[in-house]
């Protein structure tokens, strides 16, 4: 019994151990918590000549300030740094750099992906609509005679959730990994008509995401909206549509300084402006109650990030026996320096191949969905380091390819209530994974 006890705290101290060892591997703090743009000793002022005296244990257990470090001339100045502020490319690096091109992917999947479905439903399920008027071509276009020129419109909308993450290794701060976590919501309302054979219609997105960033123990979060309008038509073998949108994302980033250890480096209210735009082929083939749904679509999504400040928090501490305008202040009354962060494009181009097969029970259409999509993704972006350390770097995920797989429910209710919910997987996508659930609803007046 008495050697069972022993093995146990055995464990419990080996533990211990492993857990404080760990954490001074991942993170490596200025001695004196000075912040990596401190007016006095910031990586600003190196000019390529660094001389620095940083947290770094010169003996097992004894946390203190270990030996110099002479990179550059050594003629520099002493900077009291961490060496992460050195060190760092992704750490050093504002959030919406290192998701901004996923973001521009998930959020064409998330809106284009909505209104796809609904014009794919719409000109499948309307092909009796010309019943509701007479219409000819002539050298001027369709003329219509309408007896139901406000009647026929839908009114829908549709909700999509998702949770998604790149698991690209972690090791430390000053090993670049473009590692994340995060969530988004998107709810489109919408409201077109058919035309005969044509279909028009404008469309209403909101769109929220909150992703977690572990380069940079930060964060990026973005919510807005877009406007679009979007058009098809269907020309018994095949249904063209096409779109277009535009709109604003208020997006706010954190990181910490990688200096302290502790304060926070953010922005917050910049606004990116939005573009998008889509073209897509479907046709229906239905033999009895089962229907097959080949696709091929093209979709663009553009995020123009514009020029920001990120905020760098007060260190409040001091290097050697005294202040020497460690903590003197700036105009902005802080010790040290805000960051000024270039503008950004950041894009998601993807073509799909998929087919979707349904099956019609009564009021009921169960349905499985499979497709391909290749895509030219913005990749992160990081910081270069100061100077390099014997780190190997990762390079940032390859966004090339990827498969999604899904089913769901299409149903309806008396011609007057329709709609889908559905459930997605992404699969094969590199150091990616992502699940996703999304509901349709329509009103026909």
């Amino acid at each position: 019994m008495n050697f069972i006890k022993k093995l146990g705290f055995l464990v419990l101290g080996l533990a211990a151990i492993g857990s404080i060892t760990v954490g001074k591997s991942v993170h490596a703090a200025s001695y004196y918590g000075l912040s990596c743009t401190n007016l006095a000793y910031g990586t600003q002022h190196s000019n390529g000549f660094t001389y620095i005296q940083s947290y770094a244990a010169t003996g097992a257990g004894d946390g203190g300030l270990g030996t110099d470090e002479v990179l550059g001339d050594s003629g520099g100045i002493a900077h009291y740094l961490g060496r992460d502020c050195l060190y760092a490319g992704a750490g050093l690096t504002n959030s919406a750099a290192i998701v901004a091109g996923d973001v521009a992917r998930h959020a064409a999947n998330a809106i284009i992906g909505s209104i796809n479905q609904r014009i794919s439903y719409a000109m499948s399920q309307n092909n009796d609509t010309a019943a509701h008027m007479t219409y000819t071509s002539n050298s001027n276009g369709i003329g219509m005679a309408a007896n139901r020129i406000f009647g026929g419109a839908s009114l829908w909308t549709n909700y999509t959730d998702s949770d998604f993450e790149n698991d690209q290794t972690f090791a430390n701060f000053r090993q670049d990994t473009n590692q994340y976590d995060g969530d988004a919501s998107s709810l489109s309302v919408g409201v077109d008509k058919m035309f005969g054979n044509i279909l028009v219609g404008a469309v209403m997105s909101s769109y929220d995401t909150d992703i977690n960033t572990t380069a940079n123990s930060g964060s990026y979060k973005a919510d807005g909206d877009t406007y679009g309008i979007y058009a098809g038509i269907n020309t018994g073998v095949l249904m063209l549509s096409a779109g277009f949108g535009l709109g604003e994302f208020d997006i706010d980033t954190d990181r910490l300084d990688m200096g302290t250890g502790t304060t926070r480096i953010t922005a917050s209210g910049v606004q990116a402006d939005i573009e998008y735009y889509h073209l897509s082929a479907h046709a229906a083939i239905s033999r009895g109650n089962l229907t097959m749904i080949p696709r091929l679509s093209y979709r663009n999504f553009d995020i123009s990030n514009p020029a920001l400040t990120e905020a760098v928090a007060n260190d409040s501490n001091v290097a050697g026996p005294s202040s020497d305008n460690t903590t003197g202040t700036n105009s902005a009354g802080k010790n040290t320096a805000d960051i000024a962060v270039a503008a950004f494009d950041a894009s998601s181009e993807q073509i799909e191949l998929g087919v979707n097969a349904s099956m019609k029970v009564r009021s009921l259409n169960p349905f499985i969905d499979l497709s391909y999509v290749s895509e030219d993704t913005t990749t992160a972006q990081y910081k270069t380091e100061l100077t390099t350390d014997a780190l190997s770097e990762q390079a940032a995920s390859d966004p090339s390819t990827y498969t999604v797989l899904g089913g769901g429910l299409n149903f309806n209710l008396r011609g007057r209530l329709n709609g889908t919910i559905a459930y997605y997987e992404l699969l094969d996508r590199d150091d990616y994974s992502e699940s996703t659930l999304s509901a349709t609803l329509k009103l026909n007046f």
